[in-house]
């Protein structure tokens, strides 16, 4: 089996419409984050999906423990540095800040442009468990590259990652500990805080219900723009509210890309809702008129039935056919390509899965 990596394509194309936005994005993906002709050999077990699957991430070419968080190789004697006592927050401010190999010792704010953490851990132990905290917060107007990074949310964290900032690019990241793995947040006053993201080889798993208000994603917004999210794993259980969660609340969502990862977990394992300004269901406002969920691509991924025979405990796909004028969906519709069940074999572009020939959700 050969499973092609599709890093950097598609976004690439819709960055292009936002100036002064491509260079900093495309400095931080490295070449084969970009090459649409990379390839993995993986053995042939890998295809059908199943716990052999789930035990052998790596092997398979999928992000796991095993090539996510700190390349210990990369650190003097495969050492950490310690930073922060445990307790206080650790503030990096300076514009162009590089930590490598340090062991961050508490929540981390990053408040300059260009801060790159890599080949680190952040590991929080003391937290108010409240909405809005991050393992690593992202300020509004900052930037940040976050690669090769073990965050432990120690489950006192909303968020593994909690991004409002300009920029962000998260890769190889091994998310666990807290409420949802990465939420792109839109600040008030800020109209492009959250948007422009990348988030790439990296390992969503084990989030906890005990932070914020215990509805766990892998990754969410309430209106975020231009990212993409590719080459992950998303092992979410089926009490979870979502694997991706795409959402428009606080301002519009466009021009995100979701694909090649690997899915299985949530209630509903996506949403992509437009329900801004209500949901469109029987006697609730329509979802017409506000903002819009646009231009959501979902290409290639695969979905599996370990946490449920639905993927999810209901389906894949959130939808309510029966709510106006979007069905629970985007507001210009779904734009799927590629998207398998891998134990089943299913193609689910045109709708949810189905078990012993009834349909899911």
């Amino acid at each position: 089996m050969r499973r092609k990596i599709r890093q950097g394509v598609r976004p690439v194309a819709m960055l292009a419409v936002m100036p002064l936005v491509i260079p900093v994005v495309m400095i931080g993906l490295t070449q084969a984050d970009a090459s649409t002709a990379a390839t993995r050999e993986v053995p042939s077990y890998c295809a059908a999906g199943g716990q052999k699957l789930w035990n052998n991430l790596v092997t398979c070419g999928w992000p796991g423990t095993g090539n996510t968080g700190p390349d210990l190789d990369e650190c003097r004697d495969r050492q950490l540095t310690p930073l922060g006592n445990g307790s206080a927050p650790i503030y990096l401010t300076s514009a162009g800040q590089n930590l490598t190999c340090t062991r961050f010792r508490g929540q981390v704010y990053i408040e300059a442009a260009n801060v790159t953490i890599t080949n680190s851990v952040v590991q929080v132990t003391t937290g108010s468990r409240a909405s809005g905290t991050g393992a690593i917060t992202i300020d509004t107007g900052a930037s940040a590259t976050i690669s090769h990074v073990t965050t432990d949310g120690g489950e006192v964290m909303h968020a593994c990652v909690w991004d409002q900032g300009a920029q962000m690019i998260a890769r190889a990241v091994d998310c666990y500990g807290a409420n949802d793995g990465i939420f792109t947040w839109a600040a008030t006053g800020n109209p492009t805080s959250g948007d422009n993201f990348v988030i790439t080889g990296s390992y969503f798993h084990d989030l906890t219900r005990e932070t914020s208000n215990g509805h766990i994603d892998g990754f969410q917004t309430e209106g975020s723009s231009y990212g993409l999210i590719d080459d992950n794993t998303f092992d979410m259980p089926t009490d979870a509210t979502s694997a991706i969660a795409i959402w428009d609340s606080l301002k519009s969502a466009t021009a995100i890309t979701v694909s090649n990862n690997l899915i299985t977990g949530g209630g509903f394992s996506v949403y992509a809702e437009d329900y801004n300004p209500g949901t469109g269901e029987p006697g609730g406002p329509s979802a017409a008129g506000g903002y819009s969920v646009s231009d959501i691509l979902f290409d290639d991924n695969s979905f599996s039935t370990r946490a449920s025979d639905c993927v999810g405990k209901y389906g894949v796909w959130f939808t309510r056919p029966t709510w106006v004028p979007y069905q629970g969906g985007p507001t210009d519709g779904w734009h799927r390509l590629g998207n398998v069940v891998l134990e089943t074999g299913e193609n689910i572009d045109s709708s949810n899965p189905h078990v012993n020939g009834k349909l899911c959700g």
